[in-house]
């Protein structure tokens, strides 16, 4: 039995900008993780805890994972994520791979009842859950996944699947945060290479040994006193939906578009040397100012980015000493408050917890996914 696990994700700065090839972002791994427990057997059976899915049996062919019997709409929807990471990983490992086991996964707080309602948080619990399940399957099949290539391999594996089960949108930062772990600089792959090589028949063994255009990722040294603070708006968030939105916008309002998505990546290029000087008033600054940027996106878009709970959220922390924002997509889920003194970042949290706010238990987590065993 291997166990693997994967770190959740957060935003730190650049949300939006990032889906343009070559704009940088800032990504932090926090530690919610998701964890998959695989063996060998004599079919591939699957079992998702959070969705109450037990012993799923399916067989591979090759191409396809084909499950043994009917799903509902629901079970189709649950199973997706890890459906497309056992198809992608056993499509790469080729003919002679180790490809019927059973696969049991959970998540660590990635799902919290309101009102009898249960909710996802959004710490980007199908990408740690696509990583974890790709990086099971390798490790399975003998490959040491705390090596830097063999965690490059499970990144580029995990992006695929992800990307095209969310239907070819998002930047797959939320991916590269479960691989790779701590805080560090990102941007993108670029989608269209991706699906040209994709599209023109190249393997898949071939694609992930290829470097890929405009991918990078650049570990940040974490300042002394950095002091994160996670509140949750007890509303969950559709990534995907508000892209598809936003991207219709964009075509309609170019001019509007570029001038906000430039804004936003200039001033990750600001913070990124900030960040490295160790200049906390600078990052601290460009944080709230990130913020605003992002706030005019949502009024210039019409799309739903900064929530009243989001607004409220970030001017707690700015009107007490520290730099809020939303993390993420916006729309609901997580909005952070960056300081570099616990007293701050206790008052935060205690003015958060008081406007009905719910106050998650997280910080970074400096290891990305890793076995367990």
């Amino acid at each position: 039995m291997i166990k693997v696990s994967a770190p959740g994700k957060l935003f730190l700065s650049g949300e939006w900008a990032v889906l343009e090839v070559g704009n940088p972002g800032i990504v932090a791994s926090v530690n919610k993780r998701v964890f998959v427990e695989i063996e060998e057997a004599e079919r591939i059976s699957v079992t998702i805890d959070d969705f109450g899915i037990r012993d799923l049996e399916g067989e591979f062919d090759g191409k396809e994972l084909k499950w043994g019997r009917e799903l509902s709409e629901k079970e189709r929807e649950d199973t997706q994520f890890i459906k497309g990471a056992i198809e992608t990983a056993l499509k790469y490992l080729g003919e002679g791979a180790k490809n019927k086991f059973r696969i049991r996964s959970w998540g660590e707080e990635s799902q919290i009842e309101v009102g009898g309602e249960v909710k996802k948080v959004g710490f980007g619990s199908s990408a740690a859950s696509v990583v974890a399940t790709v990086a099971g399957i390798l490790a399975l099949n003998g490959e040491d996944i705390s090596r830097r290539e063999v965690k490059d391999r499970i990144y580029k594996l995990s992006a695929i699947a992800h990307y095209f089960v969310q239907g070819k949108v998002g930047s797959a930062f939320d991916v590269a945060a479960s691989t790779y772990g701590g805080v560090f600089v990102y941007k993108r792959f670029d989608p269209r290479w991706l699906m040209e090589k994709l599209e023109a028949g190249e393997s898949l063994r071939d694609v992930v040994e290829q470097e890929w255009p405009a991918f990078g990722v650049e570990e940040l040294e974490i300042p002394d006193g950095f002091q994160l603070s996670i509140g949750w708006t007890r509303e969950s968030a559709s990534t995907s939906a508000m892209v598809k939105q936003l991207n219709e916008w964009a075509k309609a309002s170019p001019e509007d578009y570029k001038r906000l998505y430039d804004g936003i990546a200039n001033l990750v290029r600001e913070l990124i040397p900030a960040w490295k000087d160790k200049n906390k008033e600078k990052v601290l600054e460009l944080l709230r100012k990130n913020e605003d940027f992002l706030r005019e996106l949502g009024e210039k878009s019409g799309v739903n980015i900064e929530t009243p709970e989001l607004k409220s959220l970030s001017e707690i922390a700015n009107r007490n000493g520290a730099a809020g924002k939303l993390s993420g997509a916006g729309g609901g889920d997580c909005g952070i408050a960056i300081s570099f003194d616990s007293g701050i970042a206790n008052k935060v949290k205690g003015e958060w917890k008081n406007s009905g706010l719910y106050i998650v238990d997280a910080t970074i987590d400096y290891e990305g996914v890793k076995i367990e065993n």
